[in-house]
């Protein structure tokens, strides 16, 4: 993924970040994951989603991290 220091790219970091911190740091794993489509999504992936709505993305991977199946 790669940002630029753009105001309308903050959502976009923060996910990247959030993916990370899910993954225990590992970001292969972290972009993996955003780049396969979700269940949580709609089948869409989080990539793509994260343009449109980032917030539901971060609710995907709170819902992830406190074990809620979607």
């Amino acid at each position: 993924m790669q940002y630029t220091d753009e105001p309308e790219n903050d959502s976009a970091v923060i996910v990247w970040r959030a993916a990370i911190n899910l993954f225990g740091g590992d970001r292969s794993a972290a972009d993996e994951w955003l780049h396969k489509e979700a269940m949580g999504l709609d089948w869409r992936r989080p990539i793509d989603v994260v343009k449109e709505d980032a917030q539901q993305v971060l609710d995907l991977i709170t819902q992830i991290e406190w074990g809620v199946y979607t």
